[in-house]
């Protein structure tokens, strides 16, 4: 009974120990963002589950900030440091549907204690697809939800899938090779340039190939204009900074080619009648038309989101390619799309010609 009895502790003291230094190694780590602090062992953070990251790093008790940024992956490449003069949390998250936004905007309010001075909000022309549907994300009340479970943080330090994460954030720290999708521990987040312009090509192809495939199939125009407005008048004292996401040329052209500039420039209209005005970049431009500005077709190297914020703050003296952002306006929003038109040529005719006889059954 006596050996048992010992055999028994020893056990149990060694899956303590186990168990505590797993617990340890996570919160050294942190891969959950569930703590604050830093060291040289986790200054490389995988993105691997953006809305709960993001979401423990609001809910975790010390969210004070005057400004908040929503968006998709597009926006997650925008750094928040760069709105000089703001307190920015960059809450951006990789496929964020536009139904999405309110509810994160109201957690992230309610944990700062008060309304935001500011909401900058990423617009993207595929998100107002209806049809679409991103199987593999939750509802934000699902994060928000296991954000606010009793001692959440602290269970995670004891899960197993929470320590392989640890170990991978930990080696790409030690070794300090770049990852591509990571995150320091300030919520910036890295982009790794493709020099090989056969891989860049076969990126934007394939870029293309989706949008086409999965993306723009089955379009229905979304009801934009009552999302937007769900989200103005839930915060009545914030000044809201709107843009839309620029897009490559070759993704550009697919959306004209589909046939859906009738409903770009119904997006367009609605969030101006919204906010009143729109910083707009998803048209050709010498920005866009240079692939050497992205990742694929679709998504900006952050020093082109650093044009975007240059722009759209005002910021002075700092070059800004001169055609690169429309602020759009009801007074001007006509002559502008008519002159977006007239630089795609006769694809744009043939665009609607598309959407006609789509429409007509022909």
């Amino acid at each position: 009974m006596g050996l048992f009895r010992k055999w028994f502790i020893i056990t149990l003291i060694t899956i303590l120990l186990l168990l505590t230094v797993a617990a340890g190694f996570n919160y050294y780590i942190d891969p959950l963002w569930n703590f604050a602090h830093a060291n040289r062992y986790n200054r490389i953070q995988m993105g691997f589950d953006e809305r709960q990251q993001k979401t423990n790093r609001v809910g975790r008790g010390n969210f004070n900030y005057n400004t908040i940024i929503l968006g998709s992956s597009r926006t997650t490449y925008i750094n928040q440091y760069d709105f000089a003069g703001y307190r920015a949390y960059n809450y951006a998250v990789s496929n964020m549907l536009l139904d999405e936004y309110y509810e994160y905007i109201e957690y992230a309010k309610a944990k700062n204690g008060r309304e935001f001075d500011c909401i900058v909000l990423g617009l993207d022309f595929y998100a107002t697809n209806r049809s679409l549907k991103f199987k593999e994300f939750q509802r934000p009340a699902f994060y928000i939800n296991k954000n606010r479970e009793f001692a959440y943080r602290y269970k995670t330090l004891l899960s197993w899938d929470t320590l392989q994460r640890s170990w991978r954030n930990y080696e790409a720290s030690r070794r300090g090779v770049p990852v591509n999708f990571a995150y320091d521990r300030n919520n910036v987040k890295t982009l790794l340039t493709v020099s090989d312009p056969q891989e860049k090509q076969r990126k934007v192809q394939a870029t293309v190939d989706k949008y086409h495939r999965d993306i723009y199939a089955n379009y229905q125009y979304a009801d934009v204009k009552t999302s937007l407005e769900k989200i103005k008048k839930a915060n009545p004292h914030s000044r809201f900074i709107v843009f839309t996401t620029p897009v490559s040329r070759p993704l550009f052209n697919l959306m004209i080619s589909e046939g859906l500039f009738p409903y770009y420039e119904q997006w367009l209209r609605d969030a101006v009648a919204v906010f009143g005005e729109v910083h707009h970049f998803m048209y050709p431009n010498s920005v866009t038309e240079n692939l050497d500005n992205f990742y694929d077709a679709s998504h900006i190297y952050p020093h082109v989101g650093t044009l975007v914020v240059r722009r759209i703050t005002g910021a002075a003296g700092s070059y800004i390619p001169p055609d690169f952002g429309i602020k759009l306006t009801a007074g001007n929003i006509d002559s502008c799309l008519r002159s977006i038109e007239r630089q795609c040529g006769p694809g744009l005719c043939n665009g609607k010609q598309i959407k006609d006889k789509a429409e007509a059954g022909l």
